[in-house]
C-alpha cells in the first residue's frame, strides 16, 4: 500500500502491446548501434590524435591535404549513386538476384565516374602538395596511394548499402570495428618504428581493403553479386547522377572549402595542419552521421505510413537538434578540454575552435536533412543551394582574409547556413506532398 493506494501493474491492451514491443525492440538495436559506433569513433579519433601529436606540423599538413582530395574523391564518384541505391534499394532489397542487380548497375557507374574525378583532381593534389613545401617525389608517393585507397573505396561504397538495408546491424558494426581497431593498432606499432604523411595515407588504404574483403565475403552470401546490370536501375541511376550533379560538385568542394582555401592562401603550411587537426574534434558527429545512415535514413526509406514519417523525422532532427547544441555549449565553456587532446602546438586555438564546432553542427543538421530528404528523393529544388551558397560567399568576400585560420572557418560556417535551410524546406515540401497524395 502506497501513500496514493495500492499500485497495480500497468495494464496493456493488446493492440498497445506489439507496439510497445516494437519500440522497445528498436531503442535496443539504436542503443546498441550507438554504443559499438561510438567505440568505433573513439578507436578512430585515438588514431587521429595520434598522428596529430606525433607529426610535425609539416607532415600533419600533408597527410591533411592528402586525406582531404580522397575524401573529394569519393564524393565526385557517388555523385547520385547513393541516393539511388538507398532509394531503389528500399523496394528490392528482398530479392537476392535483384538486389544484386542493383548492386552490380551501381558499381560499373560508380567505377566510371571515379576515374573521371581522378582526371579533374590529381592535379590540384599535386599543385596542392608542391605548393605547400612538399618535393615532388614525395608527392607521387602521396597521389599514388590515394588513388590506391580511392580504387577500394568505389567498391566499399556500393556494397556498404547491402548490410545497411538488410538491417545487419551486427555485421555493419563488425567491419567498422575491426577496420578502426585495425587502423590504431597498425599506427601504434609503426610510432616506434616510422610514421610519416604517406605511411599513414597508406595504413588508411589498407584498413579500406581489409573492411572491403570482410563486406564482400558477406555480401556474396546474401546477393547475387554475378547478376547482371539492370536497365531500369541505370537509367534511373544517370537521372539521379544528371539531377545531383552540378549540386554535388559544388557540394564536394564546398565541403573541403577549409582546407582549398587556407591550403592556397595560407600564410604557411602549419594553417593547414591547425584546421585539419580542429577538424579532428569534429569526428564527435561520426556517430551520428553512421545512425543515420545505417539505421535511420534506410527505416525512412522503408517507411511508407505518413504519420510514422512524420514522427521519425521529429525524434531525429530533434535529437540531432539536441546534441548540437550541448556540444555547441561545451566547446564555449571548456575549450581547454577539447584542445588538450590535440597538444601544445594547437592550444592557443581557442576561438578557432568555437566556430569549427558551430561549422561542424551547420554541417550535420544540413546532412541530417539531406540524408531523410535523399532516402525519400525529395531532392527536386536542390540545385537552388548553389546560387543561394555562391550570394552568401560572395558578400562574404570583402571582409575575409584569407590567410587567417579563423577568418576562414568563420567564411565556411557561414557560407553553409543557405544549404541548412534549403534543406529543411525541401522535407517540408516532401511532407506536403505526401499530405497531397492522400487527399
Amino acid at each position: 500500500m502506497s501513500f496514493f493506494g495500492p499500485i497495480s501493474p500497468p495494464v496493456l491492451n493488446e493492440a498497445a502491446t506489439p507496439i510497445l514491443r516494437l519500440a522497445l525492440n528498436r531503442a535496443r538495436v539504436v542503443g546498441n548501434f550507438a554504443i559499438v559506433q561510438a567505440v568505433v569513433q573513439m578507436v578512430g579519433f585515438l588514431s587521429g590524435i595520434l598522428l596529430i601529436r606525433h607529426l610535425d606540423q609539416r607532415e600533419y599538413a600533408y597527410f591533411t591535404i592528402a586525406n582531404t582530395m580522397q575524401g573529394t574523391l569519393n564524393t565526385l564518384a557517388d555523385i547520385g549513386i547513393s541516393v539511388g541505391l538507398v532509394s531503389i534499394g528500399g523496394r528490392v532489397w528482398q530479392d537476392r538476384n535483384r538486389f544484386g542487380q542493383l548492386i552490380k548497375t551501381a558499381s560499373n557507374l560508380r567505377r566510371k565516374l571515379g576515374a573521371i574525378a581522378a582526371i579533374v583532381i590529381t592535379p590540384i593534389l599535386f599543385f596542392m602538395l608542391v605548393k605547400n613545401g612538399a618535393p615532388v617525389p614525395y608527392t607521387f608517393v602521396l597521389i599514388a596511394l590515394v588513388l590506391a585507397g580511392l580504387a577500394v573505396q568505389l567498391a566499399l561504397g556500393v556494397l556498404g548499402v547491402v548490410p545497411r538495408l538488410l538491417s545487419d546491424i551486427r555485421r555493419i558494426q563488425t567491419i567498422d570495428l575491426a577496420g578502426a581497431s585495425a587502423r590504431l593498432l597498425v599506427l601504434v606499432a609503426l610510432m616506434f618504428l616510422f610514421l610519416n604523411s604517406a605511411v599513414a595515407v597508406a595504413v588508411g588504404s589498407a584498413t579500406l581493403l581489409l573492411q572491403y574483403w570482410m563486406l564482400r565475403r558477406y555480401a556474396a552470401r546474401v546477393i547475387d553479386l554475378d547478376a547482371p546490370e539492370n536497365e531500369e536501375d541505370r537509367r534511373a541511376m544517370q537521372r539521379f547522377i544528371r539531377n545531383l550533379a552540378a549540386n554535388a560538385v559544388f557540394f564536394c568542394f564546398q565541403g573541403q572549402i577549409t582546407i582549398f582555401l587556407i591550403g592556397f592562401f595560407g600564410r604557411d603550411i602549419n594553417s593547414v595542419a591547425e584546421v585539419g587537426a580542429l577538424g579532428r574534434l569534429a569526428m564527435v558527429f561520426t556517430v551520428l552521421t553512421n545512425l543515420l545512415s545505417n539505421i535511420f535514413g534506410p527505416a525512412f526509406a522503408r517507411c511508407h505510413d505518413p504519420k510514422r514519417l512524420r514522427w521519425q523525422y521529429a525524434i531525429i532532427v530533434g535529437g540531432v537538434t539536441g546534441f548540437s547544441i550541448a556540444l555547441i555549449a561545451a566547446a564555449v565553456l571548456f575549450p581547454g578540454a577539447f584542445l588538450f587532446v590535440l597538444g601544445a602546438k594547437y592550444a592557443h586555438l581557442e576561438r578557432e575552435l568555437v566556430i569549427m564546432v558551430s561549422g561542424a553542427v551547420v554541417g550535420a543538421l544540413t546532412g541530417t536533412f539531406w540524408t531523410l530528404n535523399a532516402s525519400k528523393a525529395w531532392i527536386a529544388g536542390s540545385w537552388l543551394y548553389i546560387p543561394l551558397t555562391l550570394a552568401a560567399q560572395i558578400a562574404l568576400i570583402p571582409v575575409t582574409d584569407f590567410s587567417s585560420v579563423r577568418s576562414v572557418l568563420l567564411f565556411n560556417l557561414l557560407s553553409a547556413v543557405p544549404n541548412l535551410l534549403l534543406n529543411l524546406a525541401l522535407s517540408f515540401r516532401g511532407f506536403a506532398t505526401l499530405r497531397g497524395k492522400k487527399a
